[in-house]
C-alpha cells in the first residue's frame, strides 16, 4: 500500500516534490544532487513557489549538523541522494533523517544509484520518501521506478497528473 510504481526515477521524484510542496514552503537540498532533483527544485524556486537552501558538501559529503542549521520555521522538505552518482559517496541518511524526524520535516531519499547495492532500511530509518528506478543496480527493466511512501506522508502527497478514465 506504500509503494507507487512510476515511469522511472525522475518520475517518481516529481510526484513526490511536486505533490508535497506548497507555496511558501522552504526546501533543503544538496549540491550533490542529480538533474532530476534539483532541476524540479529550482524551477520552483525560480518561480517563486519556494525558497530553497543547498547545502555544500565536503570532499563529496555532507555534514548532518549543516541541514540542522538550515531549518527555518518554513521547511517543509529535506531532499537528498543516498549516494552521488558522480563521485560515489554516501551520505548519512540515517543522521539526516533523525534531524528530519526531530524538526517535524518530511525527508525525501533519492536511491537511484544505491538501491540493491547499500542496504537501506525502512523500519529503522526513518525515511518518509525513498525513490529508485528499477534498471541500475535492481536489474529491472528501463522505464521502470518507485516511490516509497510513508505513513508521516498520509494526506499530504497530492496528484501531480490527472488524466485517463480507468
Amino acid at each position: 500500500e506504500r509503494w507507487i510504481f512510476t515511469l522511472n526515477c525522475t518520475d517518481a521524484l516529481n510526484m513526490a516534490i511536486k505533490g508535497l510542496i506548497r507555496p511558501g514552503d522552504h526546501v533543503i537540498t544538496t549540491d550533490l544532487e542529480h538533474n532530476s532533483v534539483s532541476r524540479p527544485l529550482r524551477a520552483l524556486e525560480k518561480a517563486g513557489v519556494i525558497s530553497l537552501s543547498r547545502i555544500a558538501s565536503d570532499e563529496g559529503y555532507i555534514n548532518p549538523q549543516d541541514v540542522r542549521d538550515a531549518l527555518t520555521p518554513k521547511t517543509s522538505l529535506i531532499a537528498m541522494t543516498h549516494a552521488s552518482n558522480v563521485l560515489g559517496t554516501v551520505q548519512p541518511i540515517e543522521a539526516v533523517a533523525k534531524i528530519a524526524r526531530e524538526a517535524d520535516i518530511l525527508m525525501l531519499v533519492d536511491a537511484a544509484q544505491s538501491a540493491g547495492v547499500v542496504p537501506i532500511d525502512l523500519k529503522s530509518t526513518p525515511i518518509d520518501l525513498l525513490v529508485f528506478p528499477g534498471h541500475k543496480c535492481l536489474f529491472g527493466p528501463t522505464g521502470t521506478g518507485a516511490l516509497y511512501v510513508g505513513p508521516r506522508t498520509d494526506g499530504k502527497l497530492r496528484p501531480w497528473r490527472e488524466g485517463g478514465t480507468g
